[in-house]
């Protein structure tokens, strides 16, 4: 049975303290404990170790003699500053081992209190090849990324060698090349079709170099390749697929990509509804025509109420935009009804019209946070009228704004000079029409004046008399340009008779010129 600790301190410790106890005066007193429950805790460890049974009695010894070597450096007639020193020392030391993690718990993100487990990758380094640039670095040749990509061993470092590398491309081709590279093996393939962020960022990065034509055939050629690979692409890129189709004005890129929507059964949500209208460039700034110009009004119809190659499918395969709305939500409605009447499409406006007039939001309408004066019926309303005025039935728009809730003093006055134009359709006539109507007519006056480059100036009796504000020859020209119109007519898509430019041409026109003719040859 092992012997018994003692409890007492050691006659060394008791002979120490009464020879120094006088230097220890003006001194911090210093914990002895630690000494002498060393030397206790070494002689019961002895004892101990000397009593157990079947144990390795050489190994036990050695460690007892070294221990016993080591508290034998402590000796008592020994320099007592130095000791004190590096108690002290140590001391610090430990209270300062956390210091680092005091001052990331000040910082606005902070690291955990308490850090269970082992930390994800604590040990896993990826090698030296693998730590590539940052995206604003140098530009890594396809030569270096395909030894990278060959000295890759695990997943993890495959996607790191492939987000690196597409976070640098400019142009379609350098996407295209990594996807060769990555289409050679299954297993690169697959880690390729989990980075859709990083081939959209690259997507809309070569937007800077090339049309949106040049875009959106990239991504059919990524989204194919995919495909016929039998992996599926992220839903993402099918979304960024017709988005571009509609910025190209591409017909057959919204058919093949609204195709792949439906197959995949997922649906469309409001924002993409949205986003998608947003890209026929419908509003009336103009904004959206400088880059790619307008749709003709017959292909944007397909892609809006069904493609004419389509007609024999039951509606539930039916897959052009209209089969993505949902009538019950404002979010989805209201870019519809905008997009018909830019397209002309009344009586299709008239037909949502019939509808809106029984759905749940105009029956029991319901108040707009921050707009007090407006509630679910009077918007509906509102936003059929003015699209009603701007497809061109101005007859029906007439009728609308009969049958609401609006009063004709709070229309734009964009749209009141629409209506105003046909005041033979006109339903009622108060005195708000008749002021709107010295309105409109002091409108068109002051587009005359500057067509002319004359204004009005008032003189001292009530009369006035018309000045120049420019040179009268320059506003002539302008006004016999065949391109001037008294108003500004964006968001409508063209004509079907309209003249457009085809691809050829366009890019004949947009070829830059280079060097002189040498005329000494015949051709």
């Amino acid at each position: 049975m092992p012997v018994k600790r003692s409890s007492l301190v050691c006659l060394a410790c008791q002979h120490s303290r009464s020879n120094v106890s006088a230097r220890l005066r003006h001194c911090i007193t210093l914990p002895w404990s630690p000494v002498a429950s060393a030397t206790i805790w070494s002689r019961s460890f002895a004892h101990d170790a000397l009593a157990g049974e079947g144990q390795d009695q050489g190994g036990t010894l050695d460690l007892v003699t070294s221990i016993g070597a080591s508290i034998k450096q402590w000796s008592p007639s020994g320099n007592i500053d130095d000791i004190r020193a590096a108690v002290l020392s140590l001391d610090t030391l430990i209270k300062s081992r956390d210091r680092r993690n005091e001052v990331l718990r000040k910082l606005s993100n902070p690291v955990p209190d308490v850090l269970t487990g082992r930390i994800h990758n604590e040990t896993i380094i990826p090698p030296a090849l693998l730590r590539l640039p940052e995206a604003d670095g140098a530009p890594i040749s396809h030569t270096a990324f395909r030894q990278k990509m060959k000295d890759a061993t695990g997943y993890k470092e495959v996607r790191l060698v492939l987000r690196a590398q597409l976070l640098r491309c400019e142009w379609p081709r350098d996407i295209l090349r990594i996807m060769a590279v990555a289409m050679l093996h299954r297993k690169t393939a697959e880690q390729l079709c989990l980075l859709h962020e990083p081939i959209m960022r690259a997507l809309y990065r070569c937007r800077n170099n090339v049309t949106d034509k040049d875009v959106l055939l990239a991504i059919t050629v990524i989204v194919t390749r995919f495909n016929v690979a039998g992996m599926r692409p992220h839903d993402m890129l099918i979304h960024m697929g017709f988005k571009f189709a509609a910025r190209a004005r591409s017909l057959r890129g919204m058919k093949r990509f609204l195709r792949l929507q439906r197959e995949r059964d997922n649906g469309m949500s409001r924002n993409q509804f949205r986003s998608v209208i947003a890209k026929f460039s419908i509003g009336h700034r103009g904004l959206g025509e400088i880059r790619n110009g307008r749709w003709r009004r017959s292909e944007l119809l397909q892609v809006l109420t069904g493609f004419v190659d389509d007609n024999g499918l039951p509606e539930e395969e039916q897959y052009h935009l209209g089969s993505f709305l949902h009538r019950q939500d404002w979010q989805y409605l209201h870019g519809w009804v905008a997009v018909l009447a830019r397209c002309k499409a009344n009586d299709a406006i008239w037909e949502e019209w019939q509808q809106w007039k029984i759905c749940d939001a105009r029956r029991r309408p319901k108040t707009l946070q921050s707009h007090a004066r407006m509630n679910t019926r009077i918007r509906g309303d509102y936003w059929f009228i003015e699209q009603m005025a701007y497809s061109g039935d101005i007859k029906r728009a007439w009728q609308l704004l009969g049958e609401s809730d609006v009063p004709f003093e709070r229309l734009k006055c964009r749209v009141t000079h629409r209506l105003l134009d046909h005041l033979e359709y006109c339903t009622v006539w108060n005195d708000a029409i008749a002021t709107a109507m010295l309105r409109k007519y002091d409108h068109e006056l002051g587009l005359i004046e500057k067509a002319l480059g004359v204004t009005w100036e008032w003189g001292e009796d009530g009369d006035g008399r018309h000045i120049l504000f420019r040179d009268q020859e320059e506003a002539l020209e302008e006004l016999s340009a065949e391109s001037w119109a008294p108003n500004e007519n964006y968001g409508f898509p063209h004509a079907d008779s309209a003249p457009l430019a085809t691809e050829q041409e366009q890019s004949l026109h947009d070829a830059a010129e280079g060097e002189l003719v040498d005329r000494t040859h015949p051709d």
